[in-house]
């Protein structure tokens, strides 16, 4: 319990200390909030069929756009997911993810790409409505790719859509367990609550 806090707090740490860090380089500074739907499963080597289940995601973002053509988007959410086994049987798992994007953009629209580590925060096996906790029976970590797609039709509002696609099995170090894998789709609104640019780079408002 206790480590797991102390890594929250590394991680908070670190992602604010890279974005302040960041902003004496950048032509450009973005913070905000964002938040959407979830629509997750998960392929698990020994069942087929599974389907999706309908979660939320919530957190911060920071977009640094470089003296280059393009940035750097890191996140920080708190990301509801998992996967309908059967008719009976729900799995819900959430996690702390951190995605690094690579971001380039195209007057309002923009691309992104990157990894994503995730933290797992809680994980519950519901069959017939009796809940029981699997926490222990996966891995701590996850580790996955984004690509990603975001619109800015009015200034500071921000509408996105991403694939994140797991690489990581998340059983258990288990050899003969279950090959499990998530996938997610993620649709979210953002709004930037800060927004620093330099007087420069407003002049070419196409290759930030």
């Amino acid at each position: 319990m206790n480590l797991n806090l102390k890594m929250k707090s590394k991680i908070l740490t670190l992602f604010f200390f890279l974005s302040i860090n960041q902003i004496s380089f950048s032509q450009k500074f973005d913070l905000g909030i964002k938040s959407g739907s979830n629509f997750a499963t998960q392929n698990i080597k020994s069942i087929s069929g599974t389907k999706s289940i309908t979660g939320l995601h919530l957190g911060v973002f920071t977009y640094i756009k470089l003296p280059l053509v393009f940035g750097i988007q890191p996140e920080l959410q708190y990301s509801m997911q998992g996967t309908k086994i059967n008719s009976s049987t729900i799995r819900s798992i959430d996690y702390l993810n951190i995605p690094i994007l690579v971001r380039s953009s195209f007057g309002p629209i923009n691309i992104h790409f990157g990894p994503q580590f995730g933290m797992l925060t809680g994980a519950i096996n519901e069959i017939s409505g009796i809940p029981t906790d699997i926490k222990d029976k996966l891995l701590k970590r996850d580790f996955s790719l984004v690509l990603g797609l975001s619109v800015e039709p009015i200034d500071r509002f921000i509408f996105s859509g991403r694939y994140v696609k797991g690489l990581k099995n998340i059983s258990d170090d288990d050899p003969f367990a279950n090959d499990t894998k998530n996938t997610t789709f993620q649709f979210s609104f953002g709004y930037v609550l800060v927004r620093l640019q330099d007087k420069n780079s407003k002049k070419n408002k196409t290759n930030e």
